[in-house]
């Protein structure tokens, strides 16, 4: 509820401070005084649009501010209010909510910088306009018209309608199909970020494939090849050896054999000569053995440049796939052990499709899941939008506007179109697939259009005060402000307009800025917006007693108050408690005229 409200440079509004009541506050004044202002103030506080023309001319800046009682606990407001709070760290105690606002202009004129904060915790402008939605609905033209924001038709469609449960349900399968997509979408964006890799991969796995390099080919390829190399040396060598060993007289064998046979002589004149032998190998049989193995190396050993020029071939390629898939070293174990790897992640990236196509299957059955709540929501939002159509349409009429043609018009929205297993889930919200706007024309010769887009200030206070009449908006804000909702009407119409106002005031806080006596009279606390003598501001005052009956004289007879028009005023005064005609009642115990 909106306690209190101080306009500083605001405007015509020098320095007002005025209270407001519960139940029903009204506000009077002069055509062209400037009652518009304070909702322009009021406005500020719940987040419009700074304008340069709102900083009057006595500072180069404006300051608003405002005390509220915050939502009621156990509301769904209170739970918004509360979420909003603490994600932009606005102290949430029980209590007061005081808002300030600075509008300060820069050289010139030409622009202005804010200084939004709340509970003394600076805040941007869109935390403030989020947070004044719910703790009050201005009801006129322009930008700060609650109703008129977008969602709100369907939140009024689902409240009248009571589909909370249902809600929940579309919600939860909004967030549980929006997590599949998340998981089908990283994977696909994982594959898609393997793509270029697996064709390289595939690449290098076949040009390793192709080459089929075996366990130790390298070491053995570099052994052979330095053989090949000094094929003509080493031949010589052996060829040496062999000479030594076995083929020439002084040869190791031929010495060898020379040397047994004098200790096998020996040992006929001396048998202890006989056991130098004893125990040894036969050591002619193992040079000859030797002597036979250097031979067959010898013979084996030929120059063959055309194994040569293959080895070093081979080895070309070998190393050319080094570089490309193993890091430059390694030879060809290396090379087998990149082609195991490749093989591995290339598996993997199989696995990963095959996951993908689970969560492709998974996402899509998300996706049918939230379209069976969505249709259910529709279902009911429309017959919801149907009945509460015909309320309002019937108050309509009580309002003064018997002409007007209203309607809920209900837009699916539809599948998008699109290639991919996406397409069709972008339009998805986590409030169904409608599109709902209140749909209004105040003659009957005219298609009902937007109401935004036709409605007068006073036919959208008057639209906005059936549809309140019917019970819609319930959950809403604790304060509502309704711009002169009587323009307009006269008589009967008016009292039924303020009679409504009354009656809603029993549930919420009402200001209502009026033109009427008839309204301004049923009004638990009165507001008067004055022009100073000097013409350039205006003041506001709480009138009561005999300023009260003057005031609703002066607005049943103009610039001239006669006795006639103040004891209409005090009768109006005194019946404002009494019970209209078609029963209805103002809701509030019966106070004194003098209020």
């Amino acid at each position: 509820m909106l306690h209190w409200l101080r306009a500083q440079n605001v405007a015509l509004l020098r320095d007002v401070s005025l209270e407001f009541e519960a139940g029903l506050n009204v506000v009077t004044g002069e055509t062209g005084v400037g009652k518009s202002v304070l909702l322009e103030a009021l406005g500020l506080i719940l987040g419009g649009r700074g304008r340069t023309q709102l900083v009057g001319p006595l500072t180069d800046r404006a300051v608003v501010e405002a005390g509220f009682t915050s939502p009621e606990a156990g509301t769904s407001d209170r739970e918004r209010f509360r979420a909003l709070a603490e994600e932009a760290g606005i102290p949430a105690e029980d209590g007061d909510v005081v808002i300030r606002r600075e509008l300060r202009l820069a050289p010139g004129r030409r622009s202005i910088s804010n200084r939004t904060t709340v509970n003394g915790t600076a805040v941007p402008v869109a935390v403030l306009r989020a947070l004044g939605l719910i703790l009050a609905e201005i009801y006129s033209q322009g930008e700060y018209l609650a109703l008129l924001q977008p969602g709100a038709a369907r939140e009024t469609v689902d409240e009248a309608g009571g589909h909370a449960p249902l809600r929940r349900e579309v919600a939860a399968a909004f967030q549980a199909l929006r997590a599949r997509e998340a998981e089908r979408d990283a994977l696909q964006e994982r594959l898609t970020d393997a793509a270029v890799r697996r064709t390289g991969m595939e690449q290098a796995l076949d040009e390793i494939e192709r080459a089929a390099p075996q366990p130790g080919e390298t070491e053995d390829l570099l052994e052979e090849r330095r053989t090949l190399g000094h094929a003509e040396q080493l031949a010589g060598r052996l060829e040496s050896a062999y000479q030594a060993l076995y083929g020439s007289e002084s040869a190791a064998g031929a010495q060898l054999a020379v040397a047994l046979r004098a200790l096998e002589e020996a040992g006929a004149i001396d048998p202890r000569t006989v056991g130098l032998l004893d125990g040894r190998p036969d050591l002619l049989v193992e040079v000859e053995d030797l002597a036979a193995a250097v031979r067959d190396r010898r013979d084996s050993v030929r120059a063959a440049p055309e194994r040569l020029a293959a080895i070093e071939d081979r080895l070309v390629v070998l190393r050319g796939l080094e570089r490309r898939h193993a890091g430059g070293a390694g030879g060809a174990d290396a090379l087998l052990e990149r082609a195991a790897e490749i093989r591995g992640a290339l598996a993997e990236l199989t696995d990963e499709a095959e996951e993908r196509r689970r969560a492709v299957g998974a996402a899509a059955a998300e996706a049918a899941r939230y379209r069976e709540w969505a249709a259910s929501l529709h279902t009911a939002r429309k017959a919801a939008a149907e009945a509460l159509a015909r309320e309002v349409q019937g108050e309509l009429a009580g309002l003064g506007i018997p002409r007007a043609r209203f309607s809920i018009g209900m837009e699916s929205l539809s599948e998008e179109s699109g290639a991919g297993e996406a397409a069709g889930t972008g339009h998805f919200t986590e409030h169904g697939l409608d599109r709902v706007q209140f749909l209004f024309s105040a003659s009957a010769e005219m298609a009902p259009a937007p109401i935004g887009e036709v409605a007068s200030g006073g036919e959208s206070s008057r639209f906005f005060l059936a549809l309140k009449a019917t019970g819609a908006g319930k959950e809403g804000a604790a304060t509502l402000v309704f711009d002169e909702a009587d323009t307009g009407t006269s008589g009967r119409i008016a009292d039924a307009v303020g009679r409504r106002l009354r009656r809603l005031a029993a549930s919420h806080q009402v200001v209502s800025v009026t033109h009427l006596p008839q309204v301004a009279a049923l009004g638990r606390t009165h507001l008067v917006v004055e022009k100073l003598e000097s013409g350039d501001a205006v003041r506001v005052r709480t009138l009561d007693g005999d300023a009260r009956i003057e005031e609703i004289a002066r607005m049943l007879a103009g610039p001239v108050i006669t006795d006639s028009a103040r004891t209409h005023a005090s009768q109006l005064l005194s019946g404002a408690d009494a019970e209209a005609p078609g029963g209805e009642t103002g809701g509030f115990v019966p106070e004194p005229a003098g209020r």
